[in-house]
């Protein structure tokens, strides 16, 4: 009986231990590094490339009807930053398995001061879990800062709050 219950109790601390790393990145979290995700031309994206900056990362697809909004807004909220020459970086990675359609789809979306990447093995998506597409994660010193899911008209607003809030 005694060694049933320590076989069980060991085998709650290692599902304890281990089941974090599936349960995707969360606010207070050590923002995952990205993997196998590529711009537009091929280049490696790297997290560790924007470390002293607030980095934005968005998670969609061509497939995501909220995707085809937020990608444009953000587009908008970028340019702002940009404009003000603020230390701050927009990244939509793109989860779609075809690369045509990925292309595709950020190339309409107009992309200029919003980074496009793509993550065509899913490898980043899969360490980030987002609870939904799309899903929006800021990211201050390699912590996650915020977390939102999903896209409504308006959430740029608080997510200019929120990197605002970031820069200070």
């Amino acid at each position: 009986m005694r060694r049933l219950f320590a076989r069980l109790l060991s085998l709650g601390i290692f599902f304890a231990l281990i089941s974090p790393a599936f349960a995707g990145v969360k606010q207070g979290d050590r923002a995952a590094e990205f993997v196998s995700v590529v711009d537009a031309s091929g280049k490696a994206v790297s997290l560790k490339a924007y470390k002293d900056k607030v980095v934005v990362i968005t998670f969609g697809a061509s497939w995501c009807e909220p995707c085809k909004k937020e990608l444009p807004a953000y587009e908008k909220l970028a340019q702002k930053y940009q404009k003000r020459g603020a230390n701050v970086v927009f990244i939509a990675v793109n989860i779609d398995s075809e690369a045509a359609k990925a292309k595709k789809f950020m190339t309409q979306a107009g992309l200029r001061a919003v980074r496009a990447a793509y993550d065509k093995q899913k490898s980043t998506v899969e360490s980030y879990d987002p609870p939904k597409m799309p899903s929006t994660f800021v990211i201050r010193r390699g912590i996650v800062k915020h977390v939102h899911a999903g896209y409504a008209s308006g959430d740029e607003n608080a997510l200019s709050a929120v990197i605002d809030r970031e820069l200070k």
